[in-house]
């Protein structure tokens, strides 16, 4: 199992909280530790944002601890009315998450001896501050988190599967006349899963930016990595209409007798399967300009593949007759539009990174 950065500084955290409740003589002390561990967040805009809801929960559950246990008394009844107290009032507030530590520290002050009530609660509320300043400042000022190296990564992968699910949908469409229907589900869901990850990272980035602008990338980079998922996104969307088409398209042949495909045909399905090439060819260019922050010769959109394409099916076209070939000219319409759709928005994004920089 892979021990990550984030793990080590929660122990560090912990060690340093229980050190400094020992030193002061705070008790119990692994109430501490609990709270640093509670508020070790994977990010450093997480970690603050999370600081600032733990004060305000542990100050309302704080004080009504103090309130409680000092004019109620330690009881099962004031125990209880805290508790019925408090949970309304932090959904109030949205304070979710926090509801379960809130209630801990409220119970864990009502806990304290009765005699020297207010000693004890005052020592008991420094163990929890003490765990929540430790994780805090350990997350802010030990191993920043590095997410634009991995957003780049994820960026990388993300783009190459998209790009690979798309084309494969391509190429099934072109070979379905083998009569084998095979749909790749395990790459749209890693597609997906990739997609998932690089918006995250996207979000995390943006928001460290809010606390530590010097430290994450430049606003226009990030705008262009958002742009590149948008894309990856919609190609994977594209590829799934292509899919779509190939259980009816196969229906229709076995309906028709699987009819042998024409030489003009044909040669519309290899320009189809060609403009995969163009597709994989801009997006290695794109991955190099935003992600591995090379140099790339933007391309122009040009007419001349939609020119051979419409050439061949004006060829094809006098062999057409009857719904079963409109129907084929129909998805081949498709398939190229979702092409044509791929190719220049990638080519567009190209010249937008190239400008950028």
């Amino acid at each position: 199992m892979r021990i990550g950065a984030r793990v080590i500084k929660t122990g560090i955290a912990v060690a340093i909280t229980m050190y400094i409740c020992k030193y002061f003589g705070l008790e119990p002390a692994f109430f501490g530790a609990v709270s640093a561990v509670i508020n070790m967040q994977p990010s450093i805009f997480l970690t603050l944002r999370a600081a600032r809801d733990q004060i305000l929960i542990h100050i309302l559950g704080v004080t009504a601890g103090f309130f409680f246990g000092y004019f109620l008394g330690v009881n099962p009844l004031s125990a209880g009315l805290i508790v019925v107290l408090l949970i309304p009032v932090y959904a109030k507030l949205k304070l979710h998450s926090g509801i379960t530590m809130g209630i801990v520290a409220a119970l864990f002050v009502l806990s304290s001896s009765t005699e020297e009530f207010l000693f004890h609660a005052l020592a008991r509320t420094g163990v929890i501050f003490v765990g929540l300043a430790s994780a805090m400042f350990i997350n802010v000022l030990l191993w920043p988190p590095q997410y634009s190296k991995l957003l780049k990564e994820k960026l990388r992968e993300s783009n190459e599967a998209a790009v690979l699910y798309f084309c494969r949908a391509v190429q099934e469409y072109v070979g379905l006349g083998s009569g084998e229907l095979y749909i790749d589900t395990e790459q749209r869901k890693r597609v997906n899963k990739l997609n998932k990850e690089a918006r995250m990272l996207v979000d995390l980035i943006s928001r460290e930016r809010q606390v530590f602008a010097e430290a994450s990338e430049p606003r226009e980079w990030v705008l262009l990595a958002e742009k590149l998922i948008e894309y990856n996104e919609s190609i994977a969307k594209k590829g799934d209409r292509i899919f779509d088409l190939l259980p009816i398209r196969l229906d229709r042949r076995i309906k028709s007798g699987n009819p042998t495909i024409s030489e003009e045909f044909r040669a519309v399905l290899q320009i189809l399967e060609s403009g995969c090439t163009i597709v994989i060819r801009v997006n290695g260019k794109l991955r190099s300009v935003i992600v591995d922050d090379g140099a790339a010769i933007p391309e122009k959109i040009s007419e001349e593949y939609w020119e051979q394409l419409n050439t061949a099916i004006e060829q094809w076209q006098p062999r057409l007759s009857g719904s079963y070939y409109l129907h084929g000219l129909l998805e081949v319409a498709v398939v190229a539009n979702e092409i044509k759709w791929a190719t220049r928005q990638a080519k567009i994004l190209l010249q937008e990174s190239v400008e950028s920089k």
